[in-house]
């Protein structure tokens, strides 16, 4: 089945590429649907189990203790006076260091970052945002609200709203997008630039047509289109579809002694939880094909790129990809026995190499 889906959805992809306006989400909307198809299966298998289970979800009354803590930084608010946005963020560090921004994907938020956090507030002031539509910060429920323009403004605001005109700039999953996008638009903001497990758009573009695999792999992409049957499907068997990701065998956490506790899976369970809370991070995906084409490519800060071999949603293959798309120092690690949820899966490893790519001496290139 993997064969003809990944096919299908490569004839239809291609197709959508070469048209614009209304043909062009037509071919959108057929892809999904067939990628909503290949998820039957594994939905039946679920309503197999027992229907009345299968369609029960519970909402959190109450926060995961590691959400609330303060044991990795404190809980802070900021207000946008431009959007009126507020966001969450949780700061570990002395204000006045260097400005890391730690930007986390989906379904996460600002704890995915807590061994980061913990680790480079020695040098760095170290801040992880929930975005837009994640965790404790706003989440307007209009679609526009979460165009592309829009998301890079709030990091420029962000910055600036913290008292910085410049950061270093890491992104995982979702963060790594914008962080790759943000620093292409507005370099001299970003005096380094740290990616894991994204991929730079245009890079991502050309790799997925030649690889029908991936396009596989990436075809929950596509399903998150579609309204309504992505926020009911991940709700399933209360939640199953955010749980299995984060810890299943193949796709969850590899390495035994960071496998997330019981604690940690709720607090990534917890805010989607919420009544209407998963159609602002899906509006995410559901902007992304207006992002196509990628106009602006060229990335002219210093890059470290990391990522996890085993991350089963992106394959490593297209990480030498990259290079041709940073036009300053760029440096890239596959971390073997790691995940898509890298830093993670294998923090003493991650802090490692980026401790040893922030103390190097790299120029800005003038190109």
């Amino acid at each position: 089945m993997q064969f003809y889906v990944s096919r299908l959805l490569l004839m239809v992809t291609r197709a959508a590429l070469k048209v614009s306006g209304v043909l062009f989400w037509i071919l959108v909307y057929v892809a999904s649907l067939l990628a909503a198809a290949s998820y039957l299966p594994d939905a039946l298998r679920l309503l197999a189990k027992g229907p009345l289970r299968t369609f029960r979800w519970e909402p959190r009354k109450t926060a995961p203790a590691c959400l609330t803590s303060s044991k990795h930084g404190q809980h802070r608010q900021i207000r946008i006076k431009k959007s009126g946005m507020r966001f969450h963020y949780v700061a570990s560090g002395e204000k006045g260091n260097p400005l890391m921004l730690l930007l986390h994907g989906f379904p996460e938020n600002w704890y995915s970052w807590r061994y980061q956090l913990d680790e480079f507030c020695k040098e760095y002031w170290t801040v992880a945002v929930d975005l837009r539509g994640f965790g404790s910060s706003d989440a307007p429920p209009e679609l526009q609200d979460y165009r592309m323009e829009t998301l890079l403004q709030d990091i420029q605001d962000l910055i600036s709203g913290l008292g910085y005109s410049d950061c270093i700039l890491v992104g995982h999953d979702w963060g790594g997008t914008l962080a790759w996008t943000f620093a292409v638009r507005h370099r001299n903001m970003v005096s380094r630039l740290i990616v894991m497990n994204a991929p730079h758009p245009s890079a991502f573009h050309d790799y997925v047509l030649a690889h029908p695999s991936q396009l596989f792999s990436s075809r929950y992409v596509f399903l998150f289109q579609l309204p309504i049957l992505p926020e009911i499907l991940l709700s399933l068997r209360d939640f199953e579809y955010i749980r299995k990701p984060l810890v299943d065998a193949s796709t969850g956490i590899q390495n035994e002694e960071r496998r997330l506790s019981e604690e940690e899976i709720e607090a990534y369970i917890y805010y989607p939880s919420q009544r209407g809370a998963l159609t602002p991070p899906l509006n995410y995906y559901r902007n992304l094909f207006g992002f196509f084409p990628v106009k602006a490519q060229d990335v002219l800060v210093p890059t470290l790129l990391l990522w996890g071999e085993q991350d089963m949603f992106l394959e490593s293959a297209m990480v030498p990809e990259m290079q041709q798309y940073v036009h300053a120092p760029f440096q890239a690690e596959v971390i073997h026995n790691a995940s898509h949820w890298l830093q993670q899966d294998q923090p003493e490893e991650v802090n490692r190499i980026i401790w040893d790519f922030l103390e190097q001496e790299m120029p800005v290139s003038t190109h």
